[in-house]
């Protein structure tokens, strides 16, 4: 998604926001003097190790604008070597092992670009070229990163692309790399189903993931002691132009060898875990294992921030576990798409067992206390890492949490019910929120006490009951003050990038409002490759569907530069793909360019009536038209949503 935000607004938010309180300084003070610094000088030593180029703070632009896709310059405040206080410790230094950027030799043949995007770009000698693995994610920044490459080795083009997983991260820059200097006859290989899985996990509730991404990643936070740090596997993602091709090979055997370019390569389906379609790489000639991004220097996401559907914790285990058994007693070393790589075989092995156990204890623990009766609430808070676990610094809770991910597992198995009755059928919190502020007392009788938590050090509770008074009143400023100075110290000791993100993100808004974001949540070239269906199906999903209850006809769409048809229908508030056929007794036809369709499907733009013929019962079209839905790209989280 590309995000544009008023620059002056974040000078203005920096001045205003306030300092780590006394309790804060203590919590961080003593999480400082729980680490391992042996673990970190190690991870130093890895994220430095093999640097060819350093490329120092790059910044990246488009051809068509001034702000920068991509800005390291904004975070040198981390090359202070005296961590502030509002910052979790163990945060920051991660925050400064992931500004280790530029060109890194894994093996003789194998190179990776870092800090070019937030996941890296690898590079394979094939025989005539370079195998690429992942893209970045955009144009602007694979561009850079293939120049970056040039610029050490000499121009050699790219003879195959390999996309790991279905994530935007990491296949968004691929017309960037097809753009470059690539052979004619160029293949590119990706796991099975990617094609389905890349395009329904972002597209179908892409407006909410963007919005729940802007608090996810804290776009709009300001780089500084006081905003935004690091997301634990990179920095956040670029803002540049996201591309996407349906031209490539989908690998559906969960074992194969495959010549690429020369080079045997072999690829092990790991399907259903950190992403619904990924696979691992091994290279036999370098003994060498692309572990995608089932393995990171942090524990991942079982449930990510933005949203998506819940990841199998076991299937994740189980394919660690078959690399293991695959290629354990050969490999000497192992890269991931994001972070640095291991080395030798007995730390690459410790390495990716220990990853492995990661995921299969939060699962088998929350499953455990789920059997015993706990909550989803419970279950966050009761499932604990033992230290043989938990000692690894790539283990710690950068980017994923142990609570939000028993939460995740507790979620796969059972739901959102907890099974008391009391909660089948709750209140709106709007309505509640009345209730609980006029039994304790009123608005002023909460905020007094909330005060005097808040002096106590219990950002948590403050933050949750000043969330009450905000709901019964959403204009009560005391309240929205309040709870966005308890959410800013627990922001100050998250040791999660997305936790301190989130935490941050829902202070600022709170203290001034939605800072409105310009940008299209599916980028045009994705629209392109999106079967018709598809596109046809985001206008079925902002249908008013009460008001649409009524009607019962057809309506035919001809997309002239599309070279498609389709007929549709809109009965018993459904608006419904037919087939690809013009439907004999439609009541209406309508013909227009795919650009015109396309805005129709995602955007608020009125329609331009000079582009589309309309044969048939007009009334009908525009009835249609009058039914779907605005879409909201700013909606309120830290306050009622207007109904």
């Amino acid at each position: 998604m590309n995000f544009n935000h008023n620059q002056n607004e974040e000078i203005r938010i920096k001045d205003l926001r306030k300092n780590a309180t006394y309790k804060t300084k203590l919590i961080n003070e003593e999480t400082y003097k729980k680490i391992n610094w042996d673990k970190v000088q190690n991870e130093n030593n890895l994220a430095k190790k093999g640097m060819l180029l350093n490329a120092n703070l790059p910044v990246i632009k488009s051809e068509d604008s001034l702000i920068p896709v991509w800005d390291l310059r904004s975070y040198d405040f981390l090359l202070n070597n005296v961590i502030p206080y509002t910052v979790n410790p163990k945060l920051w230094i991660q925050g400064n092992l992931n500004l280790n950027v530029g060109l890194f030799k894994v093996t003789d043949n194998i190179y990776q670009v870092r800090g070019f995007d937030l996941a890296n770009m690898t590079f394979v000698k094939g025989d005539s070229g370079w195998i690429v693995i992942d893209c970045l994610s955009s144009k602007e920044t694979a561009e850079a990163a293939i120049d970056l490459v040039n610029d050490y080795f000499g121009e050699i083009p790219v003879s195959a692309v390999i996309i790991t997983h279905s994530h935007e991260d990491h296949y968004g820059g691929i017309l960037g790399v097809l753009g470059s200097f690539t052979k004619k006859d160029v293949k590119i290989y990706a796991p099975k189903n990617f094609i389905h899985s890349a395009l329904e996990e972002n597209v179908n509730a892409g407006v909410a993931m963007s919005r729940r991404g802007i608090y996810m990643f804290g776009v709009e936070l300001p780089r500084d002691k006081k905003g935004q740090i690091d997301d634990g596997i990179g920095k956040r993602q670029s803002t540049g132009t996201v591309t996407f091709t349906q031209n490539l090979y989908e690998i559906n055997e969960q074992y194969a060898e495959i010549l690429v370019d020369g080079i045997k390569m072999e690829f092990q389906l790991a399907l259903d875990t950190e992403a619904p379609s990924e696979m691992f790489v091994y290279i036999p000639s370098e003994r060498s294992l692309c572990i995608a991004e089932d393995c990171n220097a942090t524990l991942h996401n079982l449930l990510t921030l933005r949203g998506a559907k819940v990841r199998d914790a076991i299937s994740w285990a189980k394919s660690l576990q078959n690399a293991i058994d695959l290629w354990g007693s050969k490999l000497t070393s192992v890269f991931g798409v994001h972070n640095w790589p291991r080395f030798g075989n007995k730390s690459c092995i410790e390495y990716l067992e220990k990853q492995r156990d990661l995921y299969q204890y939060i699962n088998d623990q929350t499953l455990r206390l789920i059997n015993k009766g706990h909550t989803i609430e419970e279950v966050g808070r009761m499932v604990k890492i033992p230290d043989s676990l938990s000692d690894e610094w790539y283990n710690s809770q950068f980017y994923g949490t142990v609570i939000h991910n028993a939460k995740a597992v507790y979620q796969r198995y059972l739901g959102w019910y907890n099974g008391n009755p009391v909660e089948l059928n709750k209140l709106l919190p709007e309505e509640s929120a009345k209730k609980y502020v006029e039994y304790m007392g009123g608005e002023d009788s909460v905020i007094e006490k909330a005060r005097r938590s808040f002096l106590d050090g219990e950002y948590q509770w403050v933050a949750e009951v000043t969330k009450q008074v905000i709901y019964a009143n959403p204009n009560n400023k005391d309240a929205k003050m309040l709870c966005a100075d308890a959410l800013e110290q627990l922001g100050y000791i998250a040791e999660s990038g997305p936790w301190r993100n989130e935490y941050l993100m829902g202070a600022q808004e709170l203290r001034y409002g939605i800072i409105p974001i310009k940008g299209e949540f599916i980028s045009y070239d994705v629209l392109n490759n999106l079967p018709i269906e598809d596109v046809i199906y985001l206008l079925s999903i902002r249908i008013e569907g009460y008001k649409a209850g009524d009607l019962d006809y057809k309506i035919n769409f001809i997309i002239p530069d599309r070279e498609e048809t389709a007929s549709t229908e809109v009965k018993r508030g459904i608006f419904r793909y037919l087939n690809d056929s013009l439907a004999e007794d439609a009541a209406v036809t309508v013909t227009m360019p795919k650009e015109v369709l396309y805005n129709l499907a995602t955007t608020n733009e009125k329609i331009d009536n000079s582009k589309i013929l309309v044969e048939g019962d007009i009334n009908k079209w525009n009835t249609f038209v009058s039914l779907i839905d605005r879409i909201n790209h700013n909606f309120n989280i830290m306050t009622p949503v207007s109904k």
